[in-house]
């Protein structure tokens, strides 16, 4: 008996690229930002070697179309009216169409579309790619300061210099071949460690190092790379005193807004044979009614999981969970005998689609209301003179 198999490493969330990389996703498109989104995903579903193509011998076309924009239209007829037009042409079919995607305005808050004010932490990164050449005992050095930067004066004891320095020490037992380790395991080993700091990986292969952790925030925050061993340094392509703070005008913080919209996106699966046509059908279903699972049922931007995209892409599309098949038709193929024909079947996807879009802060006050206090002054005890929110008592 043959059992299947799941590879856990492929689970949770990643981002969806755009299908065509000069045509990326532009805030408030809804409409075409979800057939992007399912034309990109629909066509990986069915490349070879993965779950969808292990179960057809067909590889078929993934389009969209842009039809049934009349009131008085037939989305269906159009768009076998369309494919008829194109069914002389080699290898068009089967196909798995995109076909139109109706919009009905959804509200997430009251009164506005402002969502909240938002800001990237501070970080620092390196210039080096691996695989990095990693000696056994080697560490780096940093400090954080989880409450700000040190020259923000304080009405609290012993504010003014509140840092946390983290020490990075790498092993030989984090890694596979410590002298060819990967940036994946480069991430897991430091992970292991940090508590006021995050690791990541950039778009181009390279660490970055981030304010933010289990025990410290992301802003206001400030990092500096303080020191550690000159090869280790070299071979992730850090420089002691490297940093990155919150105020930097590199970095501002952003309003962030939002539009919503509930969608149902149609998609035809069209084939001049019937039991094709059939297969593919249960494949689309299965892909939304199962396989996305591992998804969560979810799409999202690549800025979710990627810094410096321009234009930034922070879409987020839900399924609701109630595909459904209609509409099956059968039309003879023009310009052959009455007995070649194609069958087509609509099936409706009822989605969710949220889209936010970040906007630089140009008039003042750009980092908040900091309120700068002159040495000796009385601070008021106001309306809670007692314990305060950094847990230690006023003097």
């Amino acid at each position: 008996m043959t059992h299947p198999n799941e590879n856990l490493t492929d689970r949770g969330s990643t981002a969806t690229s755009p299908y065509d990389s000069t045509d990326v996703p532009r805030f408030g498109q809804l409409g075409e930002l979800a057939k992007d989104a399912f034309k990109q995903e629909l066509t990986q579903f069915f490349k070879y070697g993965t779950d969808g193509q292990e179960k057809t011998v067909e590889l078929p076309n993934v389009e969209k179309f842009a039809i049934g924009t009349e009131p008085s239209s037939d989305d269906l007829e159009t768009f076998v009216n369309l494919i008829m037009s194109y069914a002389d042409t080699p290898d068009r079919f089967p196909m798995v169409a995109i076909t139109s995607a109706s919009v009905r305005e959804k509200r997430m808050g009251l009164g506005t579309n402002f969502v909240q004010s938002v800001q990237y932490a501070p970080s620092v990164s390196g210039t080096a790619s691996g695989p990095f050449n990693i000696v056994d005992g080697q560490t780096i050095t940093l400090t954080t300061w989880p409450r700000g930067v040190e020259t923000i004066s304080s009405p609290f004891e012993d504010d003014t210099d509140v840092s946390v320095d983290s020490t990075i020490t790498f092993v030989d037992a984090f890694f596979t071949d410590p002298t060819a380790a990967t940036l994946a395991e480069v991430i897991a080993a430091i992970k292991n460690q940090a508590l006021y700091y995050t690791p990541s990986a950039n778009a181009d292969g390279t660490l970055r190092l981030s304010t933010g952790g289990p025990m410290a925030p992301e802003t206001p925050n400030y990092i500096e790379i303080t020191g550690g061993d000159t090869e280790c340094l070299a071979a992730l392509g850090f420089t002691v005193g490297q940093s990155d703070t919150y105020t930097s005008t590199d970095n501002p913080p952003k309003n962030r807004y939002f539009v919503a919209a509930d969608l149902v996106v149609n998609i035809d699966v069209i084939s001049d044979d019937l039991n094709t046509k059939q297969e593919l059908a249960d494949l689309v279903y299965d892909y939304f009614a199962y396989y996305m699972e591992k998804r969560n049922f979810q799409l999202f931007g690549r800025s979710y999981f990627e810094r410096g995209l321009d234009p930034e892409e922070w879409f987020h599309v839900i399924f609701n969970g109630q595909f459904s098949w209609s509409g099956e038709t059968t039309v003879s193929r023009p310009g052959q005998e009455g007995y070649d024909r194609i069958y087509t079947v609509r099936g409706s996807v009822p989605i969710t689609v949220i889209d936010y879009v970040d906007k630089r802060i140009v008039d003042g006050p750009t980092f908040g209301s900091l309120i700068t206090l002159v040495e000796g002054s009385a601070f008021p005890d106001g309306d809670f003179p007692g314990e305060n929110y950094t847990g230690k008592l006023r003097t």
